[in-house]
């Protein structure tokens, strides 16, 4: 399930570009509204693969139909877009009803009106489905500085960034039914030409830690459960965190 918020911005004011962190916790604070146990339960225990826990949903960046960047500041100068998505039902239902009843979207001095709130139809996937960003997809591995280890982000060229998504999608379809797909095959392959126009990539603090992730078209092909998987819950890592939420293009 997905839907898309149309908000209004204060056009007189700048939003910091870092706004994730402060995102997140308004999707929370909305849940928590609406079902308290459900939202503590979701933030704190989530849903679990083994040592790995995974919230099941994501959000899109701020997009806008026009904007200023100035330093690390946004200034939002029309219409402006926010999109979520779960596959958890009571997620959506939850969210849904409870943000219908507010006016305005607040992320710290900055408020956003909320004009409107809309279910997005659900598209059909097949073997082979092409999509675009609508946040940073990122991917990590884990390395051993000073005897301890730490998380690392992946470059997009490093056969490890495809490797781990693949791995990661798989988990969330266990974790979603209980069971593996019948079909275990997915690939990933990124428009290489656009990514080497900005290999660099695109760094988000959250909190106070720097996530670098990636916002390049891309080929998904297989499995047509696990394409579905990745529209759902999002693509890659830190999905909760609004990374990894993607859109399929004609």
């Amino acid at each position: 399930m997905r839907i898309k918020i149309t908000l209004l911005p204060e056009k007189d004011k700048s939003l910091n570009i870092n706004y994730n962190y402060f995102l997140s916790g308004w999707v929370y604070n909305i849940l928590k509204k609406a079902n308290r146990e459900f939202a503590e339960h979701l933030h704190e225990k989530g849903y679990s693969y083994g040592k790995k826990v995974f919230k099941l949903f994501t959000f899109s960046q701020l997009r806008s139909k026009e904007l200023k960047i100035i330093d690390d500041e946004i200034m939002f100068l029309d219409e402006t877009y926010l999109y979520i998505t779960s596959p958890k039902k009571e997620f959506m239902l939850n969210f849904v009803s409870e943000v219908l009843n507010n006016e305005f979207l607040r992320l710290q001095e900055y408020q956003f009106r909320i004009k409107s709130v809309e279910m997005l139809k659900e598209p059909e996937f097949s073997n082979e489905d092409k999509f675009i960003c609508l946040s940073p997809i990122v991917a990590s591995t884990a390395i051993e500085i000073n005897g301890k280890r730490k998380s690392v982000n992946l470059p997009l060229h490093d056969s490890r960034f495809a490797e781990n998504i693949k791995n990661n999608l798989i988990e969330k379809y266990y974790v979603l039914y209980n069971t593996l797909p019948d079909n275990l095959n997915v690939n990933i392959d990124f428009d290489m030409d656009y990514y080497m126009k900005n290999p660099d990539g695109k760094r988000i603090k959250f909190k106070n830690v720097y996530v670098k992730g990636y916002m390049v078209p891309f080929k998904m092909s297989g499995n047509p459960d696990l394409i579905k998987i990745a529209y759902e819950c999002g693509l890659g890592e830190k999905n909760s965190a609004g990374f990894g939420m993607i859109q399929k293009i004609k």
